[in-house]
């Protein structure tokens, strides 16, 4: 018998069985989301807003990735980004924890739906470069 011993070194995973790290987050944001809402539904007022106040602070990435389906601009991100803020926070304050929707789902849509109401026209940015070449002129 020898000595040493061999250690078994770990074989990957089985990529149909093991989930990736985005899919576990996504889960596990999910999850704590809802968690938190039902919690605040039932809590008394001061403790509520501190509930939400986690909830929507775990879903900030949201932000960034509404931002980046709709393809917007750094200069449009800083324009829209309060917006999507509070788009958010109404997201918190209208969803029903114990009801059948994702918290994922209507966020996004109050997300979007504030970006997108409040991106610069295109036609507004064109009068005010014609303007400012008139200005300048």
């Amino acid at each position: 018998m020898s000595a040493v011993q061999q250690v078994p070194t770990a074989e990957p995973a089985d990529q149909a069985t093991a989930a990736p790290a985005e899919d576990w987050a996504d889960r596990t944001r999910r999850i704590l989301t809802r968690d938190l809402l039902v919690r605040a539904a039932h809590a008394r007022p001061g403790e509520a807003r501190a509930l939400e106040f986690r909830a929507l602070h775990l879903n900030l990435p949201l932000i960034g990735e509404v931002a980046d389906s709709l393809g917007l601009t750094e200069s449009q991100r800083h324009a829209v980004e309060h917006h999507a803020l509070d788009g958010l926070h109404e997201a918190v304050r209208r969803y029903e924890p114990l009801g059948e929707t994702d918290f994922t789902e209507l966020a996004t849509a109050y997300v979007e739906d504030a970006m997108r109401r409040h991106l610069p026209s295109p036609r507004l940015r064109l009068v005010q470069r014609v303007a400012l070449a008139l200005a300048r002129a």
